[in-house]
């Protein structure tokens, strides 16, 4: 976890990229617990008039890993283009799309974000190929280390398919 806190400002800002929200240093933050517990950081936060508005899964993997963990099925087709401050990928099948999602890639590591699947089914069956797209193209920029950070009740479904839990993000906001 120490990795990561030191490039904290690098991955909140990529993570900030994939779900369309602008850094706010006067108006946020996101905070790491070193451990379970994260009274302190409720406190401190509290301190300077914010208030909890998250708290997430910090979940990393090896990029490698993720990149050459599934194929795309075969009456699906990939389409991902770069949009500025992140790229995107989307696959669709007969042209109807299925599922999508974002990455940012830093010095450090690339932070997939913005998941999103027409229905649980799609998800089910489209989710570890969008991954392991989204994954290649970290690897072509350089970044060895994954993040994908998840509401509560969703990390279990990544962990045991090459992703770990690293931590708990909470995130603060003003009132």
């Amino acid at each position: 976890m120490s990795e990561l806190q030191d490039h904290l400002s690098e991955w909140a800002e990529l993570w900030g990229r994939v779900r369309g929200v602008e850094p706010d240093a006067e108006g946020s933050a996101v905070l790491i617990p070193a451990d379970t517990d994260d009274s302190d950081a409720r406190a401190e936060a509290q301190q300077q008039g914010l208030s909890a508005s998250g708290e997430y899964v910090l979940l990393t993997a090896a990029t490698a890993e993720i990149a050459a963990a599934h194929s795309l099925p075969e009456d699906a087709q990939v389409a991902s283009a770069p949009m500025g401050d992140y790229d995107v990928a989307e696959i669709s099948v007969f042209d109807h799309p299925v599922g999508g999602g974002r990455i940012s890639v830093g010095e450090a590591a690339a932070v997939i974000g913005n998941l999103r699947y027409e229905t649980p089914q799609d998800r089910d069956a489209y989710e570890p190929a969008l991954l392991a797209t989204l994954a290649e193209e970290a690897y072509l920029h350089g970044a060895h280390t994954l993040i994908l950070i998840v509401d509560l009740d969703e990390a279990d479904r990544f962990l045991g398919s090459g992703w770990t839990e690293a931590g708990r993000v909470l995130t603060f906001g003003r009132p």
